[in-house]
């Protein structure tokens, strides 16, 4: 508010605990107009307004643009509420704006004939406050003249919080009116499950994703840059979408065509979205390479086998930077590392493992390939890692997308390109990414993929090992468990290895590609087919796999999870075991702290179902938590049966 109001100032200004809902109620008693600025906003209660209290006209402006968020709240709240507030929209009385930026402000302004009264405070429009059953609120508020000074500048305060936002159900409003002829419980219907927004993001995408196969094959070996034109959507609202989106490129519109630089369109990509776009062409078995306004080939049959022995001695090389840090077992850190590259190298055919899941799975699986995770503190290799890994992938050196910019809209519009590349977050803090996070990781391929638009795999690296029983079976985590602490030797040799220019992902993807096209399909290991790419490499070049050669998941091999709890339960003796019933019972001793609790926790598999109590962990599934523990890994025989044998007739460990 200007300083001028301060100066001028309410004629009264009186303040109100709302403690109970009497005391709510009053302040809106004998008004008929209210405009209003809430964080959360209540549908009811919106309601309420017309029905109960005779309102003639409401307008709100709600706090954050959770227009996902409330259509599925008024989905739970049935077809009546929303037509209701449909009708009531469509008839002028009712507008609800939802803003592009965060709005925390509570600000009411009721009207009357001759009356305003201002209500500023902390409570928010929605039942809960109304009801004062689990809250307590304060407000301040006054009763003004529609010529009061004060009021003027109120007035222009909420004019301010209108900039930038949308009306909330306007599509569905426009919807009533260009399509008289149908039913409207039907359109509301469509409107409540989203498929009016995915059909009109479905149009947009369609058209990105012809831009970038026609950039990609337009470039591929022309001598000068291509311009070509591409249809425009039916629907006036999405193709004004798409110009907006182009309007960078200086397109030339023709009618409902426009005309387009492909080059141009390669170098706006990669500047707004961080990545290089990439397309698998499986019938000419091509891998094609859009960077710095050229197309680039990426897949070629292996050479001679000095040629393969030489790249993969290369990639062995990194592998065994190992050894120049500090590890407990340096095995399974170069298995992990292998793992990983396997991983990058399979990542741009992603798409077309989902088109093979659902072709399998359709009517009992619909989540896609496993999201990369490399987990791991600082200084382990992680970011050198996927630089490498990148450069292997591109031939040219490029950096991963800062983790920071991990959100919702950044990946959907990545993936709306039609682009193979994959989406690399580096550091990735997921304590800040909670809400976003889960929505991504469960809706990437399970929600938003669709066969005929090309997607982008996504790759995380990050240091948050607590992770949630829904993130475990949609990621592929793979730890990095060594620290490096490099000498100037070490740094130059590495700069070495990161510098040399690395053909072996051509050779990878074409060798691939040719067990696709005969058939091959991953199953339950999703890098089979890249194990069995990279064995024929090595026979090829007539080279021994490594001892660390991942020859089934890494998470098999080495399961850091059942390492961590023979280490803390063998070595550390971290907490004791008790059984309680039918129950196992972990007290963690009074050092550890809740956080190392619930991380160990973290690790348990699906499989073993368990309750976190403060310090302890209740073991609900004995049986399947002995096997996990005592099994595979290098792990001891049953530790249970051991000391059951040990210790006759104790239930106490």
């Amino acid at each position: 508010m200007a300083q001028a109001a301060f100066v001028v100032g309410p004629p009264r200004l009186r303040s109100r605990l709302l403690a109970r809902r009497q005391e709510f109620d009053s302040l809106f008693e004998g008004y008929d107009r209210l405009q209003a600025v809430s964080y959360v906003v209540t549908p009811d209660l919106l309601l309420h307004f017309f029905d109960k209290r005779g309102f003639s006209q409401v307008e709100v402006v709600v706090g954050e643009n959770l227009t996902d968020q409330y259509r599925q709240a008024l989905s739970q709240k049935g077809r009546q509420v929303t037509a209701a507030l449909a009708e009531l929209v469509e008839q002028g009385r009712l507008r609800i704006f939802v803003p592009r930026r965060t709005i925390h402000s509570k600000l009411y302004m009721l009207q009357r004939d001759g009356q305003y009264r201002v209500i500023q405070g902390s409570a928010n429009l929605t039942e809960t406050a109304r009801q004062a059953a689990n809250q307590v609120n304060y407000v301040w508020y006054a009763d003004l003249a529609p010529d009061d000074p004060w009021l003027g500048q109120v007035l222009a305060d909420y004019k301010a919080h209108l900039r930038d936002c949308s009306l909330f159900m306007g599509d569905l409003v426009d919807l009533f009116r260009q399509s008289p002829e149908r039913d409207r419980e039907e359109l509301i219907d469509a409107w409540l499950k989203g498929r009016l927004a995915e059909e009109d993001g479905l149009e947009e995408r369609r058209v990105l994703q012809e831009l970038t196969a026609r950039s990609l094959q337009s470039l591929e070996g022309a001598s000068v840059e291509p311009i070509f034109s591409v249809e425009l959507p039916d629907q006036p609202a999405t193709r004004q979408r798409v110009e907006r989106r182009l309007a960078v490129l200086n397109p030339v519109a023709t009618d409902r065509r426009l005309q387009v630089n492909a080059a141009t369109y390669l170098r706006y990509v990669q500047e707004a979205h961080g990545v290089p776009l990439m397309r698998v062409d499986l019938a000419f078995r091509k891998v094609l390479l859009g960077m710095d306004g050229l197309t680039l080939t990426r897949s070629e049959p292996p050479p001679d086998d000095r040629s393969v022995d030489q790249a993969l001695e290369h990639i062995e090389d990194y592998v065994n930077t190992v050894d120049w840090g500090r590890c407990l077992d340096p095995r399974f850190a170069k298995t992990s590392i292998f793992e990983a590259l396997l991983y990058f190298f399979t990542a741009p055919f992603a798409h077309e493992h989902m088109r093979a899941r659902r072709r399998a799975y359709a009517l009992v699986d619909s989540r896609g390939p496993q999201v990369l995770y490399l987990f791991g503190h600082a200084q382990n290799g992680k970011s050198t890692f996927v630089r490498l890994a990148l450069r292997l992938l591109t031939g040219r050196h490029i950096l991963p997308i800062p983790g920071a910019r991990f959100t919702k809209t950044r990946i959907q519009g990545a993936a709306a390109l039609g682009s193979g590349f994959p989406l690399v977050f580096d550091d990735v803090d997921l304590s800040n990414k909670g809400r976003t996070f889960e929505e991504v990781l469960k809706s990437h391929w399970e929600v938003w993929w669709r066969e005929e638009c090309v997607a982008p795999q996504l790759v995380l690296t990050g240091n948050a090992e607590n992770l949630k029983e829904w993130a475990k079976s949609r990621l592929k985590r793979i730890d990095f468990d060594v620290q490096f602490a490099p000498d100037g030797e070490q740094k130059r040799r590495l700069n070495l290895i990161l510098e040399a220019d690395n053909p072996i992902f051509k050779w990878f993807a074409f060798v691939y590609m040719d067990h696709l096209e005969r058939g091959a399909s991953p199953g339950e290991d999703e890098l089979s087919i890249a194990r069995d790419v990279m064995k024929d490499l090595y026979r090829r070049a007539g080279r021994p796999l490594p001892s660390f050669f991942p020859e089934g998941p890494v998470e098999q091999l080495y399961n850091p999870g059942r390492r961590a709890w023979q280490d803390m339960l063998y070595r550390l003796r971290k907490a004791s075991l008790t059984r309680d019933g039918d129950q196992l019972r972990v007290d963690f001793k009074d050092d550890m702290q809740h956080p190392e609790v619930r991380a160990y926790a973290g690790h348990l598999p699906q499989t073993v179902k368990h309750k976190v109590k403060g310090k302890t962990i209740v073991i609900e599934s004995p049986r399947e938590f002995d096997e996990w523990l005592g099994s595979g890994g290098g792990g001891p025989e049953s530790w249970f049966r051991r000391l059951i044998r040990r210790r006759p007739g104790r239930q106490t460990m």
